[in-house]
């Protein structure tokens, strides 16, 4: 950025008076003869040499170097600016359920019918990385939990949103031998302690953690947890945690895909039941909010909604850092310039030697 030193840009009302003042001598001079004659008449007739057709150089030189000494005297300076960013980030832990009964056919994909487990993970991976209403997360450490029977780190809390979404993808709904009930308790105690474990990794937080957060996602109750789920968020209340979280499905009974004694697939309409209540009390007791889902499109909404509660704050502060282009060296386009002041100093050189030689004058 180009401009001049603050209250000194009067100075260029200096070119008004002397640009004149540099044409004065050579108009002066015209309008007299070098030599005095009584009559100058049989003088025009000499033919005049490029010398003399070309002596406004001189004037011209003298107003260059006039100029950008009033420039000089102005202060041109050019500022870098630099930027100094900081951000406050939210650490966010995704406990999604992938109990037996996220298998159930009662939710859609892109206008197809999916099973519960496929609905979710689609609309974590557009929380995550952004897509249409949802802007995606900047700046935030986002880790991945998932649940049946048993709670599973699957992906450390990470600034690398495209390994955690290929995680998120891996993920499947488990089967009986892998356990396929549900533990509420355990997996948001399992939360609490990645999040409050992050004090112990700085390599991985950002400039600050202004906030803590698990999104509680399930389609059931608990029914294999060593660790009451009330208990689990008390501890998160007591470490300022908040817990946001989410019933997934539709109500009363679902479709799902159950294998025959022949090993065939068929849909069979099972009952399915959500403990709203725990749910509830885990958001009330955290200071977070409970959210029942039962399409993709409202599950879509409860993600963008949170992502608009739990905001990344960036800020930026722009300062410059000024160098005087008439006394001091400076690079423009790649370009080194030497101070400003040695061009007016060449020029008037450059109008003295011609002065003094090509077109030197009488008187």
């Amino acid at each position: 950025m180009l401009t001049f030193g603050p209250g000194s840009l009067w100075w260029l009302l200096l070119i008004v008076p002397l640009v004149p003042l540099a044409w004065w001598r050579f108009v002066r001079r015209r309008n007299r003869p070098a030599v005095p004659w009584s009559t100058t008449a049989p003088a025009r007739s000499v033919p005049h040499g490029w010398a003399a057709r070309t002596r406004w150089i001189l004037p011209t030189l003298r107003t260059i170097a006039v100029v950008m000494l009033v420039v000089a005297l102005a202060g041109p300076i050019k500022g870098d600016e630099q930027t100094n960013k900081s951000v406050e980030g939210v650490a966010i832990e995704l406990v999604i359920d992938r109990s037996g009964s996220m298998r159930a056919l009662d939710l859609q994909v892109d206008g197809r019918q999916s099973d519960r487990l496929d609905a979710v993970k689609s609309v974590a991976a557009d929380f995550i990385l952004g897509e249409e209403d949802l802007p995606g997360r900047a700046h935030d450490l986002i880790g991945l939990i998932t649940f049946g029977t048993w709670a599973d780190s699957i992906c450390p809390m990470t600034l690398d949103y495209t390994t955690l979404a290929n995680a998120l993808a891996q993920v499947r709904p488990a089967t009986e031998a892998e356990g396929a009930n549900t533990a509420i308790g355990d997996a948001l105690a399992l939360a609490v302690s990645r999040l409050t474990d992050l004090k112990d990794h700085a390599d991985l937080s950002t400039d600050d953690i202004r906030s803590r957060v698990v999104i509680l996602l399930t389609d059931g109750e608990d029914t294999a947890s060593e660790i009451d789920p009330v208990t689990a968020a008390n501890m998160a209340a007591a470490l300022d945690i908040k817990v946001y979280t989410i019933g997934v499905g539709t109500e009363g009974v679902a479709p799902m895909p159950v294998q025959d004694a022949r090993g065939r697939t068929r849909i069979v309409q099972q009952r399915v039941t959500i403990d709203e209540r725990t749910l509830q009390e885990i958001a009330d007791l955290t200071g977070g909010r409970f959210y029942r889902a039962r399409n993709t499109q409202a599950l879509s909404d409860i993600y963008a909604e949170i992502d608009a509660l739990e905001k990344t704050e960036v800020a930026e502060q722009h300062y410059y850092h000024y160098t005087d282009l008439s006394v001091t060296p400076t690079v423009l386009g790649g370009v080194a310039l030497p101070p400003l002041l040695i061009f007016p100093l060449l020029v008037l050189l450059g109008e003295v030697l011609l002065a003094a030689t090509r077109y030197r004058s009488l008187p």
